[in-house]
């Protein structure tokens, strides 16, 4: 399990400020809600809460800080914009691989790096690219992950934030083409720069399979939150694949048939999963690399 840590602070301090740039708050605004924050975290509950859930509570209050419901919408906005070119380039990695499962997959991982709460944006853009290339062409799939892949008839996927959206499209489609019964899970209303259903119908992705709100606007899928039908379809589910940290954070342990799939953002995770931070990560339910 992953609990709170010292390095969660200066981490959730940026995340604030990330959030209230991208709404296009003045220096007075930022500095505000900095030392709003300065107050919350002093204030926090001892005990090991997992940071997502920790999150969500601080974005709230960013929410009703700043003034609005949604202050990553400038940059989801520039996302989705850029979908399609992003989501086609994608493809033709993927059809010009040797091996197009597992150049769909690490390109869904690599997605993860587009995380607009903790990352600034043109650096991240520019990374994504490069990682990309190499992903696409040179990595491998374990064996037991690449045959749940391959053989699940149901298959979850919990989609993340709007950026990496376009990196999942070829392997959703690979998915919906063999012929599984794929559901993609969103958020219930806006939360840092994660799909909602508005914007995950808006780029056309029900092509893949049918959306499913999670009923909430937590950090990662915080299952104390999500709605019934939500926890159904994970039960239900022959296979989970998990995109990003936040979801890995609330859902390791908690969902046997789940595999991660990743970017290790920070120190905690890093400890947590023995494994450097940058390093892309496809997890089992137990947060044990794949088999």
């Amino acid at each position: 399990m992953i609990v709170l840590s010292p390095e969660c602070f200066p981490c959730f301090l940026l995340q604030a400020d990330l959030a209230a740039r991208a709404h296009g708050a003045t220096e007075g605004e930022r500095l505000s809600l900095a030392a709003r924050f300065r107050t919350l975290l002093t204030n926090l509950p001892s005990g090991g809460e997992v940071p997502a859930k920790t999150a969500t509570r601080l974005h709230a209050e960013v929410r009703a800080t700043l003034g609005t419901d949604d202050p990553f919408r400038p940059v989801k906005e520039r996302h989705l914009s850029r979908f399609a070119e992003t989501a086609k380039w994608a493809e033709g990695l993927v059809t010009a691989s040797p091996d197009p499962w597992a150049a769909a997959v690490w390109l869904s991982v690599t997605g993860n790096i587009m995380d607009s709460g903790i990352i600034e944006q043109d650096a991240m853009e520019r990374e994504a690219g490069s990682v990309a290339q190499e992903a696409a062409g040179g990595f491998r799939l374990p064996r037991h992950f690449r045959e749940r892949l391959l053989e699940a008839g149901t298959v979850g996927f919990l989609l993340d934030n709007a950026g990496e959206a376009a990196f999942d499209v070829p392997l959703l489609s690979l998915l919906s083409s063999r012929g599984a019964r794929v559901w993609l899970g969103v958020k219930g209303g806006p939360v840092i720069d994660d799909l909602t259903m508005a914007e995950a119908q808006r780029l056309g992705l029900s092509a893949y399979g049918e959306l499913v709100s999670n009923g909430n606007r937590g950090v990662g899928t915080d299952l104390s939150l999500c709605a019934e039908t939500f926890l159904d379809r994970l039960a239900n589910s022959e296979l989970i694949l998990s995109k990003g940290q936040a979801n890995f954070e609330t859902l390791v342990g908690r969902c046997p048939r789940a595999y991660f799939l990743l970017r290790c953002k920070c120190p905690v995770v890093s400890r947590a999963v023995g494994k450097p931070e940058g390093e892309l990560l496809v997890l089992g339910g137990d947060g044990r690399p794949a088999a």
